[in-house]
């Protein structure tokens, strides 16, 4: 049977999709695109945002009219999120939450087999266990991923993601070491740690720097490590230590800010104020000079005056971050924030959004000026053209008649709009 996978949102869905997919071509199912015929449509929702919700129905309608006679299959945040009625309108044949997703090819099967109608979808508050989905190989066979934590504790007034995912939960200790022993041994050489809140990774006593020293001793040196992303406050003592006096795991932190306003900070019930952050990413620095941050900001959000906005581009310039992440506010029914009078203007939104990506072009020039050479991993490569990230998270573009690959030290030449360009002879 042929199957297709609609993946909307965030790294963490692209993930889980990619599970479903290894785990249904295991059984000898055929992956197609989501424009061709198939006989199985998964769509793998989100619902961060209304836009993010309204494209999943979308999608979802969109998959049961190209294919109206194929079984359709819900999965992901939207669908636990979605109340009952709702869910009942979209005329799957399959749908499931933040639960059972590791259970997805065997409820597929279920439901060929037998021609059922499932919905899965339980309270949030039902289920405290992480379902381990361990993807063994990435078709790059040079960066991995491997999700260790789900769910949020945090629950910022702009995001449904704690409503979606449920409660903060880890992958045990010792599977985490054998899935990453196995992306090894298929020849995967950096492999990224990810997660909803991957800073709050715990099993038991052991927090995210116990997980990392017990990666680093049990693979081999020429294996890397990353972390996907990681709160302020979650960016520990240990975890310094650690990333300051081991090289394998890459000096670049991705930490989002979300405002640099204190008074926007406040509204949106971030855990911390811009001093707060200041003083530990400093504190970061100090121990780490040579390692590149790069963050999130939301433009617009509810109540965003213009001073604010401009507290906000002051402090981020005095943050000196390596590039930014730019999203402008968008509204989602049923957070704290949806209830909150004072919605900014979408054009004024999309203006500051705007100056906020020219200033991260500036950064992120800034930034790569800081390093030569640069130590790269090879990704891909077209004839001569190589392609990649550098350790601090930055793009290359190598021309080299000498064949390259794996993690190699290079001097760039230039810096252009797409990141580092080096010719090696």
């Amino acid at each position: 049977m042929r199957f297709s996978i609609t993946t909307l949102g965030c790294k963490v869905n692209a993930y889980e999709s990619q599970y479903y997919a290894q785990e249904l071509e295991k059984l000898g199912y055929e992956e197609v695109s989501d424009h061709e015929q198939a006989d199985i449509c998964i769509i793998n929702t989100c619902t961060v945002t209304n836009t993010a919700a309204h494209k999943s129905r979308q999608k979802i309608h969109q998959a049961k009219r190209l294919n109206p006679n194929a079984y359709c299959v819900v999965v992901g945040c939207y669908a636990q999120f979605a109340k009952e009625e709702e869910r009942d309108h979209l005329g799957a044949d399959l749908i499931i939450g933040a639960n059972h997703k590791n259970q997805l090819v065997p409820l597929i099967q279920e439901m060929v087999n037998q021609h059922t109608h499932k919905d899965t979808v339980s309270d949030i508050v039902q289920f405290n266990d992480f379902e381990a989905m361990p993807i063994h190989y990435f078709e790059s066979k040079h960066r991995a991923f491997l999700k260790v934590e789900d769910g949020c504790n945090q629950f910022c007034s702009y995001c449904a993601i704690p409503f979606a995912r449920g409660r903060e939960r880890s992958l045990q200790y010792d599977q985490v070491i054998r899935i990453a022993k196995s992306l090894v041994e298929q020849g995967h050489s950096e492999i990224v740690l990810t997660g909803i809140h991957t800073g709050r990774y715990h099993d038991g006593d052991k927090t995210l720097a116990d997980l990392l020293a017990g990666l680093l001793e049990n693979t081999p040196e020429h294996v890397y490590y990353r972390i996907s992303s990681i709160e302020i406050t979650e960016v520990d003592d240990a975890l310094i230590h650690l990333m300051k006096t081991n090289p394998r795991i890459c000096h670049h932190l991705h930490i989002p800010i979300q405002s640099a306003c204190d008074k926007t900070l406040e509204r949106m019930n971030r855990p911390y104020t811009v001093a707060q952050y200041k003083e530990r990413l400093e504190y970061i620095r100090s121990q780490i000079p040579d390692i590149s941050v790069s963050t999130d900001v939301i433009c617009g959000f509810v109540q965003e005056s213009e001073e604010e906005f401009q507290t906000t581009i002051e402090n981020l310039k005095d943050l000196q971050f390596s590039f930014l992440h730019v999203f402008p506010y968008s509204k989602r029914d049923g957070t704290k924030a949806s209830f909150m009078k004072g919605e900014v203007n979408g054009k004024i939104a999309k203006q500051r959004v705007s100056a906020l990506l020219s200033m991260s072009k500036e950064l992120r020039k800034k930034d790569m000026e800081r390093f030569q050479p640069v130590q790269v991993l090879i990704e891909t490569h077209n004839g001569n053209t190589y392609t990649g990230y550098t350790n601090h998270y930055h793009p290359i573009t190598i021309e080299s008649e000498t064949p390259l690959s794996g993690r190699i030290t290079v001097p760039w030449d230039t810096i252009t709009e797409n990141g580092y360009y080096a010719r090696k002879v």
